[in-house]
């Protein structure tokens, strides 16, 4: 593990970062170590400290409120689980297998007017055809099966309805391209499914 969970002044959950970051920010006094990790040390020719594992900033910054629009972060905010049959993909090593993931217009491309769609679940909202509110993951059979088809023409139902992140969304995305280590259980989002389970940072 060379990540370190970083926490705001308040102790929620604000980013991941690489254990190089961490020791910078804490020569630089903007962070606080909150938590070490039990086995582990950083050794140098006149010094040897614990590897810091949770830290806190000292003080208080607002949290990043928008994300990059891309298909590496519609897989994260998805959770890397398709959203029709609900199938999340695994390679050996427990991590997401994104080349079995694909990303789909629910109203379809082929239905837009001047790069426009009608949301049909929301009265009278119109969104760009490819943005956050029109995009899910969806496995490739999943994909398939719907091709240029709308959800009520081929039958297909969403879990859950997309939109954009907001900071929490972004903070639990966050931890889906880690393993977590029983060090961040405690400092972990309300309600996380990794409260229980040790195995799960966005783009700069």
């Amino acid at each position: 593990m060379e990540a370190v969970l970083v926490l705001n002044a308040d102790y929620t959950l604000l980013e991941i970062v690489s254990w190089q970051k961490a020791i910078s920010m804490l020569i630089r006094e903007k962070v606080r170590v909150v938590e070490e990790y039990s086995d582990r040390f950083l050794r140098s020719p006149s010094l040897t400290m614990g590897f810091p594992a949770v830290v806190a900033r000292v003080k208080y910054v607002k949290p990043r409120r928008r994300v990059r629009f891309s298909r590496k972060n519609i897989l994260a905010r998805d959770s890397y689980t398709c959203q029709y049959c609900g199938l999340q993909p695994q390679k050996s090593s427990g991590a997401p297998d994104l080349e079995m993931l694909t990303i789909d217009h629910i109203s379809p491309r082929s239905k837009s007017k001047d790069g426009w769609v009608d949301l049909p679940w929301v009265k009278d909202q119109r969104v760009r055809v490819t943005s956050w509110e029109n995009v899910l993951t969806a496995c490739g059979p999943c994909n398939s099966l719907k091709a240029d088809r709308s959800l009520k023409e081929v039958g297909l139902k969403m879990s859950r309805v997309p939109r954009a992140p907001n900071p929490i969304d972004i903070a639990w995305m966050t931890l889906f391209r880690y393993n977590i280590p029983e060090e961040w259980q405690t400092y972990l989002p309300e309600g996380s499914p990794w409260k229980d389970y040790w195995d799960g940072e966005l783009e700069d």
